[in-house]
């Protein structure tokens, strides 16, 4: 109060002596907020992959030849057997001994197929010992004619011939040289033959292990005496021979079709039991053909697996496939998937996030949540942390984690059958200007579910105890 006195006397002595005027100017201070460095954002790809079912098969009997005999299939002439020099796990090995028809040896599916017009064949072989040929062979209903598909190992041709068609005895419709053929080396035979009132066509290829195309050639039958095949199966005519993946289908054998994907960049790849890459495609649309050729009964004939990425590489599925069944050629899939619904808070500093995932453990759902932006130019230090409020499903299997890539991720927290086993993720650094992913995966053993997990995400300035650090809360709902 003396202050404030002093002050006035002050200022009135100032004007009284000096007989200036004192001005006030007045002035204002505009406040605005900052952004927080750590903002939440949408994912860029807002789909869930939920699962892969097979809407077509057009294989009619395929095998392996894992074990010996085999069921349905019978031989005429030869000697045949199981070994275990397959191209993958086992192999049949036939042998000549002049038995069969044509003066060579046959091994068959032992069911009438006349009532087709048009099927497609492929079988994977490989020369043991001698000089001849060995193939696919198709016989008719009364098993004294024949068609074949062979190479022949004199010259390193695929080679059609009839046999009691065209004349009472062996008759080369076309021939073809193999590019570098080598007798030690696998090849796979694939055949397409339709069959109309004037001939019976015949449209082959042969390819390496590698699914490299080195011979194709295309014959026909016309004569009088020609036939709807009956009976398929494979050859060997003076030479041991192995065989393997053998497949009569109804369309072609060489691709994989799968449809109703979100978009363009999808990328599909397929695994065999053993879990090696068969191979890989890349969608342009909403439906991709995947070229496995190399191995058109995938691995040992059962089991296998396919995983769909995002077009930035991160997996959206992963889909096993029984061990009852097999993946073959000439099957098609469709994917399932839903929408992400995504609700950022104010500030960019919450979220309420619903999504459905995989319903069944032979499908493995993964989603990227949410992106994670760091706005600032210094890292921060981020995890996750599960709040014990959340309501879990007993048939909830998840794995929540931060990711930077597909190859860079934080420990996730882990839920197992409905059981919290880890409730926080590992720390990750995220440099300033760069994103992260919230990424989740598993699945449902059951349909209908529903869960609710209240989460924080907890970033640090520091990666030590003395660190500032904020918390911003993101609630999940994950049905199946």
């Amino acid at each position: 109060m003396i202050y404030i006195l002093v002050l006035f006397l002050f200022v009135l002595s100032f004007d009284l002596i000096y007989g200036s005027v004192f001005d006030y100017y007045p002035s204002s201070i505009s406040l605005s907020p900052v952004s927080p460095p750590i903002i939440l954002q949408s994912s860029d790809y807002p789909f869930s992959c939920i699962g892969l079912s097979r809407t077509y098969r057009g294989a009619i009997t395929y095998t392996d030849f894992e074990s010996y005999p085999v069921p349905g299939w019978t031989s005429y002439g030869g000697t045949w057997s199981n070994v275990s020099s397959g191209y993958k796990g086992n192999a049949l090995q036939g042998t000549d001994d002049n038995g069969g028809l044509g003066s060579a040896s046959q091994y068959y599916y032992n069911t009438d197929l006349s009532s087709y017009t048009s099927l497609w064949v492929s079988v994977k072989t490989k020369l043991v010992s001698r000089s001849g040929r060995y193939g696919i062979s198709l016989i008719d209903s009364g098993k004294n004619r024949m068609y074949t598909i062979e190479i022949d190992t004199r010259g390193g041709y695929i080679e059609v011939r009839s046999y009691n068609v065209e004349s009472s005895a062996w008759s080369l419709l076309n021939r073809a040289s193999i590019q570098n053929y080598r007798s030690s080396d696998w090849y796979i035979i694939v055949v397409n033959y339709t069959v109309n009132s004037s001939a019976v066509n015949f449209y082959v290829w042969v390819y390496d292990v590698n699914g490299a195309q080195v011979a194709s050639l295309t014959a026909s039958s016309t004569s009088d005496n020609r036939f709807n095949p009956s009976y398929i199966g494979v050859e060997v005519d003076r030479v041991t021979a192995l065989f393997d993946d053998f497949i009569i289908s109804n369309t072609d054998p060489r691709i994989i079709t799968i449809s109703n994907l979100p978009g363009s960049g999808y990328v599909v790849e397929v695994y065999d039991n053993l879990n090696n890459l068969v191979s890989t495609a890349t969608s342009t649309g909403s439906t991709v053909s995947v070229n496995i050729v190399s191995d058109t009964v995938v691995g040992t004939g059962y089991d296998g697996s396919f995983t769909i990425r995002y077009p930035n590489g991160f997996p959206c599925l992963g889909y096993n496939v029984s061990t009852s069944d097999a993946i073959l050629g000439g099957d098609s899939y469709s994917l399932s998937y839903s929408s992400v619904t995504t609700n950022i808070g104010s500030n960019s500093t919450s979220a309420v996030i619903s999504t459905y995932i995989s319903g069944s453990s032979s499908s493995k759902s993964y989603v990227l949540i949410l992106k994670i932006y760091n706005n600032d130019v210094k890292p921060y230090y981020i995890r996750l942390i599960l709040d014990t409020s959340s309501s879990i499903s007993p048939y909830l299997t998840l794995n929540i984690t931060i990711a930077l890539s597909p190859s860079a991720t934080a420990d996730p927290i882990r839920v197992v059958s409905g059981s919290v086993v880890a409730g926080s993720s590992g720390w990750i650094s995220l440099s300033g200007g760069s994103y992260a992913y919230i990424y989740v995966s598993g699945y449902y053993t059951s349909s209908g579910q529903s869960s609710t997990l209240n989460l924080y995400l907890e970033y640090c300035s520091l990666s030590n105890e003395n660190s500032v650090c904020v918390f911003y809360p993101i609630q999940m709902v994950i049905n199946s």
